[in-house]
């Protein structure tokens, strides 16, 4: 919105209504700018900086209009918002994985659409065998499917079950016992297992890959969202991992990582440590550098 326009429609506000003081003027402008700019109402830390600005003398409409435009808020409404910017960034991320014939997806269910979460992100090839296995559908992160799991799927491409139960209790799964997978992938699903049993569950992955077989998952940063909030993220995850915590526990494990991504690179707040979500703009949505990124991905194989 350019500075003129703002200028006529706050004119054209103020000049409908008095004001007993100029001060009480000042502040009408401030409010209509909140609403105008930012498309919402004045917070309270707003209200006493523009109110200090106003009794100091400070305070003009040029110097309010210009904080506004150039604040982050109003440059991430003018942008692709960052939340759809996490999702463009693991988008780019799920081309990168390898091409195999057969899958298992851990909670990997999609509300959406029958394939599972996997193919809806966009992975660009086509397995001929995919398990997901995921909470019951009553119970699942993203809202009750609208399609049945209780059957098996066929497509063209391939052949789809579900499988259902908590993550942390797989080893339980009859069905699943027997079986060798050539990948599990575990699309943001790590952070939502309570990390007492993830060395469990870390074994039984470990023992269910084919020969050369793949463990591939990405999951957030705590190196970058401790910065973001003091608390997680999400209020269903159980815990948010460091990338070097994670190598850890995965060398423990016997796993070896072959490969590893760093999703939505932030520097700035890496650097600086407060969180600068408008930074995410000016650099790839994949990079090699994990510690500085929101998201981070590893590839491992059981050593």
């Amino acid at each position: 919105m350019k500075r003129w326009t703002i200028g006529k429609i706050l004119k054209r506000l103020i000049n409908q209504t008095s004001y007993s003081s100029k001060e009480d003027k000042s502040l009408s402008d401030v409010c209509h700018a909140y609403e105008l700019i930012l498309q919402r109402p004045i917070d309270s830390n707003g209200k006493s900086f523009w109110e200090a600005k106003i009794k100091n003398g400070t305070f003009s409409r040029t110097l309010l209009v210009d904080t506004l435009v150039s604040s982050p808020e109003y440059q991430m409404l003018k942008k692709t918002p960052f939340h759809e910017m996490v999702h463009l960034a693991r988008v780019e991320w799920i081309k990168k994985l390898p091409d195999v014939s057969f899958i298992l997806d851990i909670g990997g269910s999609s509300p959406n659409i029958d394939q599972g979460a996997l193919i809806e992100l966009g992975y660009p090839y086509r397995p001929k065998k995919l398990f997901i296995f995921d909470l019951p559908p009553e119970e699942q992160y993203w809202g009750k499917p609208k399609f049945p799991q209780d059957r098996d799927y066929s497509f063209a491409w391939g052949n789809l079950k579900y499988f259902h139960g908590r993550a942390e209790n797989i080893q339980t799964v009859g069905a699943l016992q027997h079986t060798k997978f050539d990948m599990v992938y575990m699309g943001q699903t790590i952070e939502h297992i309570m990390p007492e049993f993830l060395p469990g569950v870390l074994e039984w992955i470990g023992d269910h890959l084919a020969d050369d077989g793949k463990f591939i998952f990405d999951t957030p940063n705590r190196l970058i969202t401790a910065i973001q909030s003091d608390a997680f993220i999400d209020p269903d995850h159980k815990i948010e991992y460091t990338p070097n915590e994670l190598r850890d526990i995965l060398h423990r494990c016997n796993f070896s990582i072959s490969d590893s991504w760093g999703l939505l690179p932030m520097p700035k707040t890496f650097k600086l440590k407060k969180f600068s979500p408008q930074e995410v703009y000016d650099h790839a949505l994949v990079s090699n550098e994990l510690e500085i990124s929101y998201l981070f991905a590893f590839s491992c194989e059981r050593n």
